[in-house]
């Protein structure tokens, strides 16, 4: 069984999260990186800035009163953080060890969360390669990888409203699986994908904030709440989760006939906006 797995802090309570990243100072995109000249995208992404390094974080003003095990960052939402106590139970468990780099995490903090941070660590999705994700089958229009800069293109407003009648897996293409228990896609996607050894680890180590999505559901997995791994049982109870998810995907309301056109010039503007101002 492989899911897809994320930090759940908008679907719970009470846990901290990241907002932003104070060291290494942030840059936007032309002050880091190349227009390509063959798809207009930028040659090397701004994950890579802060690739090989510690960074330095902020959490968000809220009211938060504990420390989750995956925590979010709104700052790079791509990045997968998980805390030391995750990277100690998988190695105890057998699942692996992973490459990885430190994150701190800097005062200001709640007054309501009274403890100090554990320790905190970002996955390195360039060396945990595992599989190869099959673009058409998991419901992505137009997908390709380009050439020049490596970058993963799809018509983002085509794929949304195909993914939006009808729900898509994620799509493993066979015999490229690698056999590891935790790993991302081989083309530039920063989906993080697991096995079921995973979401066993989170129930017996009572490991906090996973949400786990089952790859048959994944692509169109949003309003999935996630495995609920606090029970032993999860996998039994996990087809009734999911019969409930799709009988409230199937009864969202018909697409306008104009959505689709509405949608493409909303985004249409927004990219010449934040080009123009990249550029300034």
């Amino acid at each position: 069984m492989f899911f897809k797995f994320k930090h759940n802090s908008f679907g719970t309570r009470g846990f901290a999260y990241i907002q932003s990243i104070i060291q290494p100072e942030s840059k936007i995109y032309s002050q880091i990186a190349s227009e390509c000249p063959a798809c207009g995208g930028w040659c090397g992404e701004r994950l890579d800035y802060y690739y090989d390094r510690e960074i330095v974080t902020q959490l968000e003003k809220s009211k938060a009163n504990k420390w989750p095990d995956v925590i979010g960052c709104g700052h790079e939402p791509s990045f997968k953080i998980i805390s030391q106590r995750v990277l100690e139970a998988w190695e105890t468990e057998g699942i692996g060890t992973f490459p990885c780099f430190p994150v701190r995490i800097v005062p200001p903090f709640p007054k309501t969360l009274i403890t100090e941070p554990p320790k905190y660590y970002r996955l390195d999705y360039k060396k945990m390669a595992g599989a190869e994700l099959d673009f058409e089958a998991s419901g992505h229009v137009d997908a390709r990888i380009c050439e020049i800069c490596g970058t993963f293109l799809y018509d983002i407003i085509q794929t949304g409203i195909v993914q939006y009648e009808k729900i898509y897996p994620d799509v493993l293409k066979p015999g490229t699986w690698n056999g590891s228990h935790v790993f991302f896609p081989v083309q530039k996607v920063r989906h993080l994908f697991c096995t079921d050894k995973v979401v066993d680890c989170a129930h017996k180590y009572k490991l906090t904030n996973f949400r786990f999505i089952p790859i048959e559901i994944a692509a169109c997995g949003a309003g999935f709440k996630g495995v609920d791994y606090s029970k032993k049982n999860w996998r039994e109870r996990l087809p009734e989760q999911i019969r409930r998810f799709e009988e409230e995907f199937y009864d969202k309301p018909s697409l306008a006939p104009d959505h689709a056109e509405k949608i493409a010039a909303e985004v249409t503007a927004e990219l010449a906006r934040l080009k123009a101002q990249d550029k300034k």
